[in-house]
């Protein structure tokens, strides 16, 4: 990137901060409408439900303003990015390959300027539209997580003799470490507003500041650059230190160039492209890493990039013990009562006391005191905290229950799916689902929680009637996987049996049933859908198999016939792709079109299909995959999209 990581924190800190304080106070307004009233009074519940509307309004009014100001700002902060990228294009280049006569920089400036302006308006519009989408879904995760205190703090405290505030205390402070202020990803990662929008911003602001750097290089005829050698590096970005990259992608492999310094050709490795090295990692959020012109035979190269296992270690407990600090000031935040406001603050001194031991330890790290604020941090909930010197309590991932191991590797994202799988019992009352003509479906409810039971029918040969069942309860399993794993709105499916999968169930219409179906199928979700279909090889999807929450999100369910109408031998080829199917984004009358992918997506389309790879072998689908594949390549030359389509 044309920015350090701490510049990179410079620029978004304002966009950023907007959202941190929009987080926080919409916790506030949680809190005080759950501390309202006297909460051993007989109508406490009844009250404080009644005083949802209240909430949605307030709740509302927050997202709103953040909303309108955050546009603003992060118009600003992109435009300053490219321009920062700019400036420091030119700082590692002698006077000597700048334009001196004054019309032809002039002309250098508008050629590099203009055409790009909407370029970084382009990526604006869409990093504002893509945060703004979060919204609703936030606002909808805040209303439940109020009813759910309410309506656990009721039943646990009758059930279970405690008062009805300790049991609301419990109860919140639940779902206060998960995140109020949040929302879950088509992949199943749930994510705090700040957090997605901290993420967002960065990565597209990485993506200005370096597009105005290699923008204003390629003005003056330098196609390579070289990658930093960063102190305390992460493992995804350490094989790209020291690597020379090509700004347009011509150039790859061991080449000649020119040497910038004398007669001659001077030998050059170069690595990939910029694109290639951000596909597969360089660049991220938190990276360190920057990007410098490399001048053949001028640059000197680091002779051996060197690895500091050690200080990256020290960093990520670094992030883990800012983790804390907030994670007990958003509970102080979010306290019933006096005691247990006083309990949150002795764990945020006793943290901060742990912050100041670790930073003595390892001197050459700086506090940064506004990432021990509420709403600090850009990564998803439930990724695993780091190795670290200092003791710290420890969490395994969600354990896969035994009837599922057969068919699951690990149950991230359904997690929920099995630990309520596990609890129904022959009990559970069981209603028929009718419309189907492929598969049996039954909508089992038990304790107020509801999921689907869905087993397919025979439609194979007479002689191969088990064999075929469990081929649609594959399809069902890894078209989910692969479909979350590519951000596309699909169902999730959790498996314990040979013949019959797990879902939840998807409270809506079907896309059938709307007025507005034409409009529905050109929007992203319906695109995702259709890229699923194409991956798949899933003939099957239709208007009755594409759900429609109240939220207006497509849903796609119904995946049986995944890969099942194909023969994996022959070519791989576009699925049917009439008006009502989401797959004519990709395809017209069985003919590959331009789709909206960009070069970057296909390389990342492949990594993450890549990484299916042992949950398809588990399953002896392998050639399902291989096929995935194969459609990826069918789509790359036809990926003319101008701004990254996948998340």
């Amino acid at each position: 990137m044309a920015l350090t990581g701490e510049q990179v924190e410079a620029v978004t800190r304002s966009t950023v901060d907007l959202y941190r304080g929009a987080e926080q106070a919409i916790l506030e307004q949680v809190t005080r409408h759950l501390a309202a009233g006297m909460m051993d009074a007989p109508d406490w519940a009844v009250t404080r439900l009644g005083a949802v509307s209240a909430l949605r309004r307030a709740v509302e009014r927050i997202l709103g303003l953040v909303a309108a100001e955050g546009a603003d700002s992060i118009r600003e902060t992109l435009a300053a990015a490219y321009r920062s990228g700019q400036g420091i294009a030119t700082r590692d280049l002698p006077a000597a390959l700048l334009p001196r006569d004054p019309e032809v920089a002039g002309a250098a400036g508008a050629v590099q300027t203009v055409p790009r302006i909407a370029v970084v308006e382009s990526l604006a519009a869409a990093l504002v539209a893509d945060v703004g989408e979060r919204h609703s879904n936030v606002l909808r995760h805040v209303l439940d997580v109020y009813r759910s205190v309410i309506q656990q703090a009721t039943a646990v405290s009758v059930a279970g003799g405690q008062t009805r505030r300790q049991a609301a205390q419990r109860a919140y402070a639940r779902f206060v470490d998960q995140g109020v202020v949040s929302f879950t990803d088509t992949r199943g990662r749930q994510w705090r507003l700040s957090s997605y929008a901290e993420m967002a911003v960065r990565t597209v602001t990485q993506r200005a500041a370096v597009q105005g750097q290699t923008d204003r290089l390629t003005t003056l005829g330098v196609d390579t650059v070289i990658v930093s050698d960063s102190p305390r590096e992460c493992p995804l970005c350490r094989p790209w230190e020291g690597k020379v990259l090509s700004i347009s992608g011509a150039r790859r492999g061991r080449v000649e160039l020119p040497s910038m310094v004398g007669d001659g050709t001077v030998t050059v490795d170069i690595a990939g492209s910029v694109e290639e090295a951000r596909a597969a990692g360089l660049q991220h959020p938190n990276c360190t890493h920057s990007l410098r012109a490399f001048l053949p035979g001028a640059t000197r190269r680091p002779a051996r990039p060197t690895a500091n296992a050690k200080g990256y270690e020290a960093k990520e407990q670094q992030r883990y013990i800012e983790r804390q600090i907030r994670k007990w000031k958003e509970r102080e935040t979010a306290a019933l009562d006096d005691a247990g406001r006083a309990t949150a603050k002795a764990k945020v001194r006793q943290w901060q006391g742990a912050m100041r031991d670790h930073l003595a330890a390892n001197p050459e790290l700086k506090r940064l005191p506004y990432r021990e604020q509420i709403g600090a941090g850009n990564v998803p909930r439930s990724r695993p905290a780091p190795a670290s010197p200092a003791p710290r309590p420890t969490s395994a991932p969600p354990t896969v229950p035994d009837a599922a191991r057969p068919y699951h590797r690990n149950v991230d994202g359904v997690e929920d799916l099995a630990a309520t799988a596990a609890q129904l019992d022959d009990g559970a009352r069981r209603t028929p689902l009718t419309g189907g003509v492929s598969a049996a479906v039954e909508l089992v409810e038990s304790g107020g929680t509801w999921l689907v039971r869905k087993r397919g029918l025979d439609w194979g040969d007479p002689d191969e009637v088990a064999a075929s069942i469990r081929r649609q309860a594959d399809a069902e399993q890894l078209a989910s996987l692969l479909g979350r794993a590519i951000g596309a709105p699909i169902v999730r499916v959790y498996r314990d049996d040979p013949e019959r999968v797990w879902m939840p169930w998807i409270d809506g219409r079907t896309i059938g049933e709307t007025d507005n179906m034409a409009e529905l199928l050109q929007g992203r979700d319906a695109k995702l859908l259709g890229l699923v279909d194409q991956l798949t090889g899933n003939g099957d999807r239709n208007p009755g198999n594409i759900m429609v929450t109240d939220s207006g999100r497509l849903v796609g369910i119904d995946h049986g016939f995944a890969w099942g109408l194909l023969d994996l031998d022959d070519q791989p080829g576009p699925v049917q792709d009439d008006k009502t199917r989401p797959a004519r984004h990709f395809s017209v009358g069985g003919e590959w079109v331009d789709n909206p992918l960009t070069p970057r997506d296909v390389a990342r389309l492949r990594q993450r299909l890549e990484a299916l790879r042992p949950d398809f072998e588990l399953l002896g689908a392998g050639p399902w995959l291989d096929y995935a594949l194969g459609i990826v390549d069918e789509l790359a030359p036809h990926a003319k999209g101008k701004v990254d389509f996948l998340d």
